[in-house]
């Protein structure tokens, strides 16, 4: 596949625009929209993090300031049930983090699809019939399931991504369902985080609808799979599997040596890498091929 050139606005100033929505459910959604100044009907990204993740995490405000420079507008946001509080970023809200399914997670992707459309954020800058969706982690098979749903979605990115959501042991699932939650051990962080048992039931009650090779097989839009080769978290055989069913037409599979899975980033973030410049500049000139 060849990359066209694309427009570069990096000697314009970034503008960011804080958004607040509410889900059909009536859950907040809290993001931030950025485009280059004089920037006006801008093809859209919406950037979804990853599990135990946050709009502010790690390189997450760089990669909204990056495709702002690359000719787009980008929303990154915070999922409603992330455990993130309003303006917060730790988590403060452990309940709504125990309660986070991937049914909420993909509500969420709609209703930001529905208040770009609706012209509730970002009206004036963007186009709302050039949408394109990114997603890291556990965000890029949400990601892939979203664009396998909804119409609006041109093209889908998924960085890092999972092959399926089913990642716990059967001692894990056996403790679940005795304690009715799960423990989340996350590196570095004290904050005990738990899984309540609704997430385990909607994995289970959904099982064939969050299948991501069937969602791929189901995609009737551009995907683009960028995968470290170094990544310990999500193995680069995830990925290859979902490739391996995709069609190959309109897919393509990146494999960045040396690098795993955050490219090279950490949090807080400090500085880039070279991994992570690539990964941003080759997503961009690929959703302006088909956004």
């Amino acid at each position: 596949m060849s990359f066209t050139d694309f427009p570069v606005n990096s000697d314009r100033v970034v503008l960011e625009s804080p958004f607040s929505l509410r889900n059909e459910s009536g859950d907040g959604i809290t993001g931030d929209l950025r485009y280059a100044e004089g920037g006006a009907g801008l093809p859209l990204l919406i950037v979804c993090h990853g599990f135990t993740a946050h709009k502010d995490w790690g390189p997450f405000p760089y990669f909204g300031r990056r495709f702002a420079e690359l000719g787009f507008a980008s929303a990154v946001f915070n999922f409603s049930h992330n455990g993130m509080g309003p303006g917060s970023k730790r988590f403060t809200e452990l309940e709504k983090f125990s309660r986070n399914t991937i049914g909420k997670e993909l509500e969420d992707i709609r209703a930001l699809l529905l208040a770009a459309k609706g012209g509730r954020f970002g009206a004036g800058r963007i186009d709302a019939s050039k949408i394109g969706i990114v997603g890291h982690s556990r965000g890029g098979g949400v990601a892939i399931l979203s664009a396998s749903r909804e119409r609006d979605i041109r093209g889908v990115a998924a960085w890092s991504t999972v092959a399926t959501f089913h990642r716990y042991t059967p001692h894990q699932r056996e403790a679940w369902e005795r304690e009715g939650f799960l423990p989340v051990t996350v590196r570095g962080l004290r904050t005990r985080l738990k899984l309540g048992i609704e997430v385990l039931r909607d994995l289970e009650a959904n099982r064939e609808v969050y299948d991501l090779p069937r969602a791929v097989r189901a995609l009737r839009v551009p995907l683009l799979l960028v995968h470290g080769a170094a990544d310990v978290s999500v193995r680069p055989a995830e990925p290859e599997s979902l490739y391996s069913v995709a069609d190959r037409s309109k897919t393509e599979f990146v494999l960045v040596e040396g690098t795993g899975h955050t490219f090279g980033a950490k949090h807080p973030y400090r500085h880039g890498s070279p991994a992570l410049d690539h990964l941003v500049e080759l997503t961009a000139r690929w959703f302006h091929m088909f956004i």
